[in-house]
C-alpha cells in the first residue's frame, strides 16, 4: 500500500512509528509530507524507512492520501494537492470535523473516505480508534485499514459519520481530561502536607489500582459503595462531588459538550 502520509505531529508521528516497526511495515510504502525539521528528525532517530517531503510532491501516484494536519490548515493543504496532480485511489483523515463530503469537495474527487478519530495513547499502542467508512469503500481496503489501526489500539466502527464529533469530545479529547485530574488530585495531596513525591505517588497509584478493580468488576456504582460507607470520609466527599447542578456530572458534561461544540464548529470551517 503505498501511501502519501501529510503531517507528522503528535498523532500523526506515532501511527507511523507503530505501522512501520509492526509485522506489516513490508506492506506500507509511506511518503511523508512534513516540514518541520524536528519531526523529521524524530522519524530519522527511529530508523523507520520514510520517503521524505517539505511540501506536496507533483504527480504523486498511489492508493491512499492520509490527512494528520490540524483542520485548519486543510484548505490549504488541498489546494497544494490539486495544483500538483495528485493520483490517489482512497482517502484517510484524522482531521477532527472535517466531513468527508467538506474533504470531497476540496480535492475535487468523490472517491472514497475513511475517517478516523484515534486518541493520544497509540503512542503506547492502546489507543481507541474510532473508523467510519465512506458507503463506496470496497470490503478489502475497509478490512486493510481496520488492521492497521488495530496495531495502534481498539477500533470501533461506527455507521453515522455525525457522531464522529461526539466521539472527538469523549475518546478523542479524553485523555487530556484524566491527565487534569491527575494533576488537580496530585496538587490537593500536596496541599495536604505530602511532598511531591509522596503525592504523586499516592495519586498514581490510587488510579491504578482503581482502573484494575474496574477492569473485574464493571459496576462502577457498586464499587464506588464498596469504598464508601453511611456517614464516613468518602460519602462527604461523594455528596460534594453527586451535588445537583454543580456537582462532577455537571462539570464534565458541560465539558464534554463544549468539545463537541468546537468539533461542529471546525466542520463549518470555509
Amino acid at each position: 500500500m503505498r501511501i502519501l502520509f501529510i503531517g507528522a505531529g503528535r498523532m500523526g508521528l506515532p501511527i507511523i512509528s507503530s505501522w512501520k516497526k509492526g509485522s506489516r511495515h513490508k506492506s506500507i510504502d509511506i511518503h511523508l509530507v512534513e516540514k518541520l525539521e524536528a519531526n523529521i528528525n524524530k522519524i530519522k532517530k527511529e530508523n523507520i524507512k520514510v520517503n521524505f517531503y517539505k511540501k506536496i510532491p507533483k504527480k504523486w501516484k498511489g492508493d491512499v492520501i492520509f490527512f494528520a494536519v490540524k483542520p485548519q490548515d486543510f484548505k490549504k493543504v488541498a489546494e497544494e494537492i490539486n495544483l500538483n496532480n495528485v493520483l490517489f485511489k482512497n482517502i484517510v483523515s484524522i482531521m477532527a470535523g472535517i466531513t468527508t463530503s467538506k474533504i470531497r469537495s476540496y480535492l475535487k474527487t468523490q472517491t472514497s473516505v475513511t475517517r478516523v478519530m484515534p486518541n493520544l495513547a497509540v503512542e503506547v499502542n492502546l489507543g481507541v480508534n474510532c473508523i467510519f467508512h465512506s458507503s463506496n469503500s470496497k470490503n478489502l481496503f475497509k478490512k486493510n485499514i481496520n488492521s492497521l489501526f488495530g496495531i495502534l489500539g481498539n477500533n470501533y466502527e461506527i455507521k453515522d459519520e455525525k457522531l464522529l464529533e461526539s466521539v472527538t469530545a469523549i475518546s478523542g479529547s479524553g485523555p487530556a481530561y484524566f491527565f487534569l485530574f491527575l494533576n488537580v488530585f496530585e496538587k490537593i495531596a500536596h496541599d495536604l502536607g505530602f511532598s511531591k513525591k509522596v503525592a504523586r505517588g499516592l495519586t498514581y497509584g490510587t488510579v491504578e489500582g482503581a482502573l484494575e478493580l474496574v477492569k473485574m468488576e464493571n459496576n462502577t456504582r457498586k464499587l464506588i459503595g464498596s469504598v464508601s460507607s453511611k456517614k464516613g470520609t468518602t460519602e462527604a466527599a461523594l455528596k460534594i462531588l453527586e451535588k445537583k447542578n454543580t456537582g462532577l456530572y455537571k462539570i464534565m458534561k458541560d465539558a464534554v459538550y463544549a468539545a463537541k461544540k468546537r468539533a461542529n464548529s471546525l466542520s463549518k470551517l470555509n
